[in-house]
């Protein structure tokens, strides 16, 4: 971990809030456009016969096996935030990001692979947040955020001399969009594909540390998946059928992954690793 650099952190940090604040209503737009092509795709559905592709919930342009109607004995929480125009939501995002941002100055320092991390962290900060407020991950954010990501990991490569990085970034990547590509494509009503993309998206950023740092990353998220669908169903009374928002989660995940990984690895298999 290099030294930290406090004007760095600051710096960063102040840049974090600012573009926390312009992202989060942008991704509020960019779901209530996926929401709209989903009921017009839905509605299309209804009309026509077609074998073509199912509608899956959740995610308009995902392809899949067919669906039929939504199940509504599986009700999904809504509203957990202020969905749309909200200060105190886009406050709360615009200091998560730069908190999130301060923190990778202070754990990457000066290398270009900073850039990736703050372009994985303003995605996840503003994912998070819009699925906890309409049910829903934009993929409009997710792929950009990735490509930038990816780019900025690329060219980290010759700069900072970590082109060993890159295989496990791909593999992690990979592995996680496939594992979870499964459990939606024989569950597709348990999981929505943005969760898909999300993993991907994941498994790149913490994959590029250690394929250990990824599964510390996907580890955690799975235990704050399931603490905050325990706590939620029970303070809702929903049933376990319930359907949790599991963006915040899998964020959260890739967080500690990112920070504490190493040391979480080492205290699981040994200071060996």
């Amino acid at each position: 971990m290099p030294e930290v650099d406090a004007a760095l952190t600051s710096l960063v940090g102040c840049g974090g809030l600012l573009v926390g604040a312009v992202l989060d209503p942008v991704s509020q737009r960019l779901a209530e456009r996926s929401r709209v092509d989903e009921e017009a795709r839905r509605r299309e559905s209804e009309v026509t016969s077609d074998d073509g592709p199912g509608d899956v919930p959740g995610d308009p342009a995902a392809p899949g096996p067919p669906s039929g109607p939504p199940d509504e004995k599986q009700p999904a929480l809504r509203h957990l935030v202020p969905a749309g125009r909200s200060v105190p939501r886009t406050v709360a995002a615009a200091v998560l990001t730069g908190a999130l941002w301060a923190g990778a100055a202070a754990r990457f320092g000066g290398h270009v692979a900073l850039g990736a991390f703050l372009a994985c962290f303003a995605v996840l900060a503003a994912v998070a947040l819009t699925d906890l407020s309409t049910r829903l991950v934009p993929r409009r954010l997710v792929y950009p955020g990735a490509a930038l990501m990816v780019a900025f990991f690329v060219a980290a490569a010759p700069v900072d001399h970590t082109a060993g990085h890159l295989p496990g970034a791909g593999i992690a990547g990979a592995a996680a969009f496939s594992a979870f590509f499964a459990v939606w494509w024989f569950v597709p009503r348990g999981m929505g594909f943005g969760d898909v993309r999300l993993a991907g998206f994941i498994g790149i950023a913490t994959g590029w540390l250690s394929l250990l740092h990824a599964y510390v990353a996907f580890l955690a998220g799975f235990v704050a998946g399931l603490a905050f669908g325990v706590a939620s169903i029970a303070a809702s009374g929903g049933g376990r059928r319930t359907r949790i928002p599991f963006a915040p989660a899998l964020a959260l995940g890739a967080v500690i992954g990112v920070f504490w990984g190493g040391p979480i690895a080492r205290a699981v298999f040994g200071p060996a690793v």
